[in-house]
């Protein structure tokens, strides 16, 4: 319960940073491609770029280890109860997290193809911990268009809760239902909150990594 609630603090918060604070094209800097936000600038991608962006970034490790510990997540609500504990349901859980990834990212192409999303991660601007860790929660739900605006992330919403309906599909029974579909769905949504997190602060992590030694 707290899990979920924590998502819908996020969301709301997320939107309500939109509303009051609209972001402007070039406030926000790739973190692939530089740590120094004033030099990078948002560039539009084709659609066959967009195709050769999302198939470099499949298989980021961020991505297994999220899923490593969303299954860890379900080892420890034992859910579902039906593949029970040990090393075993936990790698049962782990391929079903991975293949709902990978459902995931198959709808999102053509959805972001179709509807002219940008589902990069861009950086902010802001040099407050709290406002950056702000930006990136909203970069899940809010991104790029390719006119250089900002849009909803219909991508994100459709491969979360459509990944989320097919997944279920094996897992047992009880959970054919359209509430165990949102309940999935919207995890997914709070796990790529957190890999944006990471993604926005991994370079800070590195340069205290580098100071320490």
């Amino acid at each position: 319960m707290i899990y979920r609630a924590l998502l819908g603090v996020v969301c709301f918060s997320g939107f309500a940073l939109a509303q009051q604070q609209p972001p402007q094209p070039g406030q926000l800097a790739s973190s692939e491609v530089v740590s120094n936000r004033s030099e990078a600038k948002w560039q539009r991608m084709s659609v066959k770029e967009k195709l050769r962006y999302d198939s470099r970034h499949l298989f980021d490790i961020d991505n297994f280890v999220f899923a490593g510990i969303g299954a860890a997540f379900d080892q420890a609500r034992d859910r579902p109860g039906q593949w029970g504990q040990g090393w075993g349901a936990y790698s049962e859980r782990y391929a079903s997290h991975i293949g709902q990834y990978m459902v995931q990212r198959s709808i999102m192409y053509p959805v972001q193809a179709i509807d002219h999303e940008d589902t990069r991660y861009f950086r902010s601007k802001h040099t407050n911990y709290g406002a950056r860790a702000g930006d990136a929660f909203l970069h899940t739900v809010w991104r790029h268009s390719d006119d250089g605006g900002f849009m909803p992330a219909y991508s994100e919403f459709f491969g979360d809760y459509g990944a989320a309906a097919i997944s279920r599909q094996w897992w047992p029974d009880k959970y054919h239902t359209a509430s165990a579909i949102f309940i999935a769905g919207s995890d997914t949504i709070l796990i790529d909150g957190a890999i944006n997190v990471f993604h926005e602060f991994s370079p800070d992590i590195k340069r205290w990594v580098h100071f320490s030694r």
